[in-house]
């Protein structure tokens, strides 16, 4: 099973289908993490396996370990991710139902390897601008970035 990298964010992800769900194993580097995000319609159950993270779930911010168990994301709660120590980090989740999260992360991290978008998803170039308008609009059923503001990307879109 291959691993697909984004150097951006700093995570790389590989994704094993589990009928209708997912479940995504994602490493996080040093000095990575995922931005703050909400999904509309899907539940993620976050694991760490090794190493620790800060787990953003809604306004709380907590460091995590393997010992934490299970962390329920319920649709519609705002979560984010960021390495909190010098080693990588391995997390799995759990994603109820898959819809198309493995396509968005999928997309994100080839852009993120062309160099379209900076840390935060913000755009590099009108080419960067452009896709992102376009990505945004495709995924917002199943992905809602915390930034830019909502009504910022409903302009772009």
């Amino acid at each position: 099973m291959s691993a697909v990298s984004d150097p951006v964010h700093r995570v790389r992800y590989t994704f094993e289908p589990d009928g209708e769900n997912l479940i995504v194993d994602t490493w996080v580097e040093p000095g990575g993490g995922l931005p703050a995000h909400l999904h509309p319609r899907q539940e993620e159950r976050w694991s760490v396996l090794e190493g620790e993270v800060r787990f953003q779930l809604g306004a709380s911010k907590r460091v995590i370990g393997p010992e934490d168990g299970e962390i329920v994301v319920p649709p519609q709660t705002k979560h984010a991710i960021a390495s909190v120590s010098d080693r990588e980090s391995h997390l799995q989740c759990v994603v109820v139902p898959a819809y198309g999260l493995q396509s968005f992360l999928t997309e994100s991290a080839a852009a993120a390897r062309e160099g379209l978008f900076m840390r935060g998803g913000i755009p590099k170039s009108p080419r960067g601008a452009r896709w992102a308008a376009n990505f945004l609009k495709r995924y917002r059923e199943d992905v809602v970035l915390s930034f830019p503001p909502p009504f910022m990307q409903r302009a772009m879109i």
